[in-house]
């Protein structure tokens, strides 16, 4: 963990604790020191911060582009870990980031479904997270935000991780879309359970 992302994460966690009732459940769940996946459903802005004071390990997340545009706040997300993505450029870049940082025994963060859930509901996920499964052979952590209505001060919370997806229970067998469309559906299958269990 960066001495950045400790100081951000020190101060972030009585802010938070006192705005939102957050409770968070099986972060235990997290292995200590290995390269994984980190898949959350995505409801507001307020995820990242719910995500970094509740794991006891540096995030590293995919952002989109547009989130870099302004050079403060760019600065701040970079400082962070964080790194930009171009939504349907089809490069290869953001992937190739996410997958070294896996192999460096980094937990590398990512919302499948792609962008905010405006009612709140887990939506499809996109074929994104499967494709760095595939190239990683990696496990996948799967973890749910829970809250009842719009996001507002004081409002419950659950975050809610659930147990390790291993590679063989993802049973990747290739990168066709079909095989990416199984997989990124197992995990979202997986987040949308974790979801039902509410507060």
């Amino acid at each position: 963990m960066s001495a950045f992302y400790r100081i951000i994460r020190t101060l972030a966690w009585p802010l938070v604790k006192v705005l939102f009732r957050l409770k968070s459940v099986g972060v235990r769940n997290v292995p200590k020191d290995e390269g994984i996946i980190l898949c959350c459903n995505h409801t507001s802005m307020t995820d990242l911060a719910f995500l970094v004071i509740t794991c006891r390990r540096q995030i590293y997340f995919m952002g989109k582009e547009e989130l870099f545009h302004n050079k403060i706040l760019g600065g701040f997300f970079k400082a962070m870990g964080a790194f930009s993505v171009r939504r349907g450029s089809g490069g290869t870049e953001a992937i190739d980031t996410a997958v070294n940082i896996i192999k460096q025994n980094k937990i590398m963060g990512i919302f499948p479904e792609g962008t905010r859930s405006k009612d709140g509901i887990p939506k499809k996920a996109k074929s994104g997270v499967a494709v760095i499964v595939s190239k990683t052979g990696s496990k996948v952590v799967p973890v749910s935000i829970y809250r009842e209505g719009k996001l507002h001060l004081f409002c419950k919370v659950t975050i809610r991780y659930g147990e390790v997806i291993s590679s063989e229970e993802l049973a990747m067998q290739s990168d066709s879309r079909t095989e990416l469309k199984r997989v990124a559906e197992l995990i979202m299958g997986r987040i949308v359970r974790l979801w039902e269990m509410k507060y």
